[in-house]
């Protein structure tokens, strides 16, 4: 399986320079980059679209790794409360049977030997 994943890898790395070979006018067209509001100004910037896609991309990367940080930490905050509350049960549960397998006795023996006597 992992010799499948490679020979994949390899092939779209292929398609991707042939892409970028065949089609270099279209990444290294130059246009004019600019932002203009009343007050405020940026530009005009001369650019390729190549660092505009890559820009996008490494854009894109941060809010994506960002947003899963962020959602690992209330994911990691969930499991804590949810860790709390089963513990929580459990404590509950264990001093419930204890009550009844300690306190309780059937016919002046105790639970636990009235269990012993029914598995022998």
């Amino acid at each position: 399986m992992k010799f499948i994943k490679i020979i994949l890898l390899a092939v779209f790395v292929v398609l991707v320079i042939v892409l970028f070979v065949q089609n270099q006018e279209v990444f290294t067209h130059d246009f004019e980059l600019k932002f203009d509001i009343k007050f405020y100004k940026i530009g005009p910037y001369l650019t390729t679209n190549i660092v505009i896609i890559l820009v996008t991309f490494i854009v894109g990367v941060l809010f994506s790794v960002l947003w899963g940080a962020f959602h690992s930490g209330s994911l990691k905050s969930r499991i804590k409360e949810q860790q709390r509350r089963i513990n929580e049960l459990e404590a509950n549960r264990t001093e419930s049977t204890s009550s009844i397998f300690g306190g309780p006795t059937i016919s002046g023996r105790s639970t636990e030997t009235a269990t012993e006597d029914m598995n022998n």
